[in-house]
């Protein structure tokens, strides 16, 4: 089956709520929570300096370090960056992880797709969240897929919510990619603030 959803209102069951996308079959395991208000309350001078883009890649610690040098992250975003990168480098099994913060305004990557990674953390602190398919066929058939044709309704994930993506490079997963895409978003809404987590090395170093 390719969906798996928990709901856990704690950060620190993330490793936990997120693990059963290792499962086989299961492409997305996504993390319905409620974070303190503390944690958005906080964001406006952050969106004020999008758009932009920052990248770090390291242990997780040392790379949300990098990142607060550059943009002066709010304390509650820091802590749950931390907890979100601690948690996927235990899912990795591994030290080190890339980390992508992004504030964008307009569609951002709108169209249906499957993404050529192992695994992937999307966590939108800002703006609308992910849409995702319950359809098995990867990046194959995403690029087959005419939106104004599409007879179901998409999934989507909350401001704050947290998901692990099974992408097509992962072990055996090749043709079963999670199919999802940034949401609907004009270009005079408001930024949205993304986080997104890979594997170390899957890309050029910044």
């Amino acid at each position: 089956m390719p969906l798996d959803l928990a709901d856990n209102p704690s950060p620190l069951t993330a490793v936990a709520t997120l693990a059963p996308v290792l499962r086989d079959g299961t492409n997305i395991a996504a993390w319905r929570r409620s974070p303190p208000l503390c944690l958005f309350a906080g964001l406006a001078p952050l969106l004020a300096r999008g758009p932009f883009v920052a990248i770090a890649e390291d242990a997780p610690g040392a790379a949300i370090a990098t990142l607060d040098g550059e943009l002066s992250l709010p304390d509650p975003l820091r802590a749950d960056i931390l907890v979100l990168a601690t948690s996927f480098a235990t899912l990795l099994g591994q030290d080190r992880l890339r980390i992508r913060l992004e504030a964008l305004r307009g569609r951002g990557c709108h169209r249906w797709h499957a993404d050529a990674v192992g695994l992937r953390l999307l966590c939108t602190y800002a703006g609308p969240g992910t849409e995702w398919l319950d359809l098995d066929g990867g990046a194959a058939l995403a690029r087959r897929l005419d939106p104004a044709h599409l007879m179901m309704r998409p999934h989507r994930l909350g401001t704050g919510d947290v998901a692990v993506l099974k992408g097509e490079a992962w072990p055996g997963n090749a043709g079963h990619g999670c199919i999802h895409r940034s949401p609907p978003n004009p270009d005079d809404a408001p930024p949205r603030l993304v986080l997104c987590l890979d594997e170390a090395g899957r890309f050029p170093a910044p």
